[in-house]
C-alpha cells in the first residue's frame, strides 16, 4: 500500500519571516477515516467545507467572525481530536528566511540541493540559492520517503488552488533530475486536488499555519523549549519521531554544511551529508518534543 502525503505551506510569500512546509502522510484507510471525520466535524459546527481555511479559523475572521470564544475553542478541540483519532502522521520543516540569506551563494546552493564535487572544486548541479522553501520541501519529502518501504512509492498531493502548487511542480521536476538528493525510486505520483474540496489538504493547511505561528512565537520569546498546546499538540499526537517536525535556525543549517564542508572530495549534497545524524542541538529542539 502506497503512502499518501498531503502538504501545504506557510510563509512562501514576499517579506515572510519564515517558510514552512507541513502536512500528513499515511495509508489509504486512515485517510478515508479522516475524510469522514473531518466532514462530520465541520457539519456539526455548520461550517461548509469550502469555507475552511486555517487563517480565518484561528483568528475568527471571515465566515468565523462573531463566533464566541466557547464555540471557537470547541471547534478547534473537535478538529484536533478528529485528526488525532486517525493514524495519519505529521511532518513539518521550517527555516527562517533571514537566517537562510546570511549564507553565501555557494552555501545556499549546497543547502538547496546543489551537488559539490571536491575533486573538481565545482558544483555538479546548481541548487536553488534564492529559494529557502526548497530546503523545507526537500526535508519533508525526505521524511515521507524514509517511511516508504522498499518496492513501494509515496504519492504527494498539493492544493491546486494554493500558492504551493507552482512550487511543487518545479520542485518535482528538479528532484527527478537529482536522484542524489532523495531516492526517486520511492516517488510515486504528484496530484493537485482543490484544497477547498479536500479535507486532507485542509488539515495540512491547519498544521502548516499553526506551526508557522508557533515558530515565530518561539523566536520572538527566545524560548526554544516551549511546548505546543491545544489543537497543535493534538495534530502532533501521531508523530513517528520528533525529528519529523523541526525548525532549523542558522546554527543548525551551518551544521549541515560544516559536517562535510565544500572541500570534501566526494560529491555530496546537504541532504546526503546529514543522513542518520541528529541535527538537534541544545535550545533548538523540534517543535512538539
Amino acid at each position: 500500500m502506497a503512502e499518501q502525503a498531503y502538504l501545504d505551506e506557510s510563509g512562501i510569500h514576499d517579506r515572510a519571516e519564515a517558510c514552512i512546509v507541513a502536512g500528513f502522510f499515511g495509508k489509504k484507510g486512515p485517510w478515508r477515516r479522516l475524510d469522514v471525520g473531518w466532514r462530520n466535524t465541520l457539519r456539526r459546527f455548520s461550517v461548509p467545507l469550502h469555507k475552511f481555511h486555517a487563517n480565518p479559523v484561528i483568528h475568527r475572521t471571515g465566515f468565523f467572525k462573531g463566533w464566541s470564544s466557547d464555540q471557537h475553542e470547541d471547534f478547534l478541540r473537535a478538529l484536533g481530536e478528529t485528526v488525532a483519532g486517525c493514524r495519519i502522521h505529521p511532518v513539518c520543516y521550517g527555516v527562517f528566511v533571514e537566517d537562510f540569506f546570511r549564507f553565501s551563494l555557494e552555501e545556499r546552493r549546497f543547502l538547496t540541493g546543489g551537488t559539490w564535487d571536491g575533486n573538481r572544486k565545482r558544483f555538479l548541479s546548481t541548487g536553488c540559492p534564492s529559494k529557502p522553501y526548497f530546503v523545507a520541501f526537500n526535508e519533508c519529502l525526505k521524511v515521507v520517503t524514509s517511511y516508504t518501504p522498499m518496492c513501494e512509492r509515496a504519492n504527494f498531493f498539493f492544493g491546486t488552488d494554493r500558492p504551493v502548487a507552482g512550487y511543487a511542480r518545479s520542485l518535482f521536476v528538479d528532484l527527478k533530475e537529482k536522484p542524489t538528493i532523495i531516492s526517486t525510486e520511492r516517488f510515486g505520483t504528484i496530484g493537485f486536488p482543490l484544497a477547498s474540496e479536500t479535507p486532507r489538504l485542509q488539515v495540512a493547511d491547519l498544521l502548516s499555519y499553526l506551526s508557522y505561528q508557533h515558530m515565530l512565537d518561539r523566536k520572538a520569546d527566545g524560548k526554544w523549549n516551549s511546548q505546543p498546546h491545544g489543537v497543535l499538540l493534538a495534530l502532533l499526537r501521531n508523530r513517528k519521531s520528533p525529528y519529523d517536525t523541526s525548525y532549523r535556525t542558522e546554527e543548525l543549517l551551518r551544521k549541515m554544511i560544516s559536517h562535510v564542508g565544500l572541500s570534501n572530495s566526494t560529491p555530496v549534497t546537504a541532504t546526503s551529508a546529514v543522513q542518520g545524524e541528529s541535527l538537534i542541538s541544545k535550545g533548538h529542539q523540534p517543535h512538539g518534543q
